[in-house]
């Protein structure tokens, strides 16, 4: 059953304190606000399981995502794209201090969740790009912060500030440790230098036209990676191999609806994403859009242990990682590729005849046999 239609947002007033800038046109300014500028680039990646079993990795990566691993990552899930729609889309409860622009458009998600409705595809990225931009102000503001610390330094795309050339001072400084600081987070910091300002992971959602609709809105999907299983690769390819008949019998799992709404969900999405992609005009992003795979370590026996099932995760988005950071090398050398390449047009000669040239038919060689039978072919039946 296809999701009905969500109803526009009433065109209620932004608190004073919140996006007061935006006013009744919320819409059109969420549509028309730059995601992705010449100073800050990003790299927008969705990840979704092969199947209902192997969707359940993306959980471990989402633990391990939302530990400070990487700075330069970000994670944007269904169930927390669904908290945030409860925390701002109500408009009689009472919002934060400092609402955050464009925060209207949880509004008419609200009422769709309250009917248990579903979000169609085009409020769903809407209020995808409405995370993104608050992701886009966090990191830009945490490089002004980082560059404001540490004084006037220039900063590389991760927001480091290089050595300085200036040797270190002479003024000893000691630094005492109170029991109330906190130790800054270890980064892993793995992020190719040359590569995007930010990353951004996109978990649980399941419908292969928002891609394209994300695509309207100028945010651009540079990957879709299918997390794989070993065990599920695994248990199919004994599968295959077993012989048919015997007296072994195989017994197919029972699943409740859930599981049978999920594994729908993944075939419609795996069967419908390359006709989303193939649909653009010649021109569009959505034909750069890079189909990658991951194949993830056993977790099922693992459930159980949280620090098995983290340091799974820990595997899978570092994984993972690598699989982006390997893509955007390939883009790269493509792009390199496109730049270097010179076409030159060989000229070619038509010469046109004045009047058609005589076919002559060539003669087949005749051998003696050949021409006796030719002979006896020849030779008219008898009369009498």
């Amino acid at each position: 059953m296809p999701p009905k239609a969500a109803k526009k947002g009433s065109a209620k007033k932004p608190n004073a304190s919140g996006a007061s800038a935006v006013g009744k046109n919320w819409e059109a300014g969420l549509s028309r606000a730059p995601f992705e500028e010449e100073s800050w680039q990003a790299c927008v990646s969705l990840v979704v399981g092969r199947s209902p079993e192997e969707e359940k990795l993306t959980q471990a990566l989402s633990v391990a995502a939302q530990k400070p691993q990487r700075k330069l990552f970000s994670l944007l899930t269904w169930e927390s794209t669904v908290a945030k729609i409860h925390e701002l889309g109500n408009p009689k409860a009472k919002r934060p201090d400092e609402a955050p622009v464009f925060y209207e458009v949880t509004e008419p998600a609200k009422v769709l969740l309250d009917a248990g409705d579903e979000i169609p595809c085009d409020l769903m990225a809407n209020i995808l790009k409405f995370q993104l931009l608050q992701i886009k102000a966090n990191d830009q503001q945490r490089r002004e912060a980082e560059q404001d610390k540490g004084g006037a330094k220039v900063t590389d795309k991760k927001g480091k500030s290089p050595p300085s050339p200036v040797g270190p001072s002479k003024e000893k400084k000691t630094k005492l440790k109170r029991r109330d600081d906190v130790e800054p987070p270890k980064y892993i910091d793995d992020e190719p230098e040359d590569g995007p300002q930010h990353y951004i992971l996109l978990l649980g959602f399941f419908q292969p036209h928002l891609i394209g609709a994300l695509d309207a809105l100028g945010v651009h999907v540079a990957n879709v990676i299918k997390l794989c299983s070993e065990h599920t690769q695994t248990s199919e390819e004994q599968q295959e191999e077993s012989p048919f008949g015997g007296n072994e019998q195989t017994t197919s799992p029972v699943l409740d609806s859930a599981e049978v709404h999920g594994r729908a969900e993944l075939d419609l999405f795996w069967s419908g994403l390359r006709p989303v992609l193939d649909s653009g005009p010649p021109q569009s992003k959505l034909h750069d859009v890079v189909q990658l795979s991951y194949t993830a370590p056993d977790l099922s026996s693992h459930t159980q242990n949280p620090d098995a099932e983290l340091e799974i995760g820990n595997q899978i988005f570092e994984g993972v990682a690598n699989l982006i950071y390997d893509c955007l090398n390939w883009r790269q050398q493509h792009q390199h590729y496109l730049d270097n390449m010179e076409l030159f047009s060989v000229p070619t000669v038509v010469v046109m005849d004045a009047e058609p040239a005589e076919v002559v038919p060539t003669p087949l060689p005749v051998t003696p046999r050949s021409k006796k039978k030719f002979v006896r072919e020849e030779t008219p039946p008898d009369q009498g």
